[in-house]
């Protein structure tokens, strides 16, 4: 073998071994201090996450927003979103009201121009409860919507509409996806 060939053989072997330690150093850094695996809550406008500990495979992202008149700062509804309890492949939004409105009409749960009626499933001391699925097309209407209302009838008889917002709703979602991925991913598993 010529000096030549020794010489081009020990640079690709120094650049070899840099590369696999970079590489390596990299990856013990990303998977340690991408996400340390500890219970999180984030705020994205108006919306919230909550995520369990990584090691709770039970567990699931949620997101909630609350919802307030605009006028006296009173609580009136919180919304939340997320997997179904034993169920993480169907996202469900749980939708709490004041209890004084009628039960019979239902809530209205308004997204854009498309309004959805909901049976309350029961009542409690903190008020009535909702539950609706939420598949990919309400998933959809309501990344892209400008406007979501929960519609209540007041004992009154008369519908009264409370405007949601939902500024931050897009970016809380699209990190709840991304979470819950990496939280289920098989890869990580393996390697935690």
């Amino acid at each position: 073998m010529d000096d030549n060939t020794r010489t081009l053989l020990t640079r690709v072997g120094i650049a070899v071994g840099v590369l696999a330690v970079g590489l390596l150093a990299g990856w013990i850094g990303g998977v340690s201090s991408a996400h340390d695996g500890a219970a999180k809550i984030e705020v994205f406008k108006d919306w919230r996450l909550a995520c369990p500990e990584d090691n709770d495979a039970k567990g699931a992202c949620a997101l909630a927003t609350d919802v307030n008149d605009q006028a006296s700062g009173q609580h009136l509804a919180q919304i939340t979103m997320g997997a179904e309890a034993g169920k993480p492949d169907v996202e469900m939004m749980v939708i709490n009201v004041p209890l004084t409105v009628l039960i019979q009409p239902g809530l209205g749960v308004q997204i854009g121009g498309d309004t959805k009626t909901v049976a309350y499933a029961t009542c409690l001391p903190s008020g009535c409860v909702a539950t609706m699925p939420v598949d990919d097309k309400t998933a959809e209407e309501l990344r892209t919507a400008q406007t979501m209302n929960l519609v209540v009838t007041a004992e009154n008889s008369r519908s009264v509409s409370l405007p949601v917002s939902i500024q931050g709703y897009q970016d809380a979602s699209g990190r709840m996806n991304s979470v819950e991925a990496r939280r289920r991913s098989w890869w990580r598993r393996l390697w935690s």
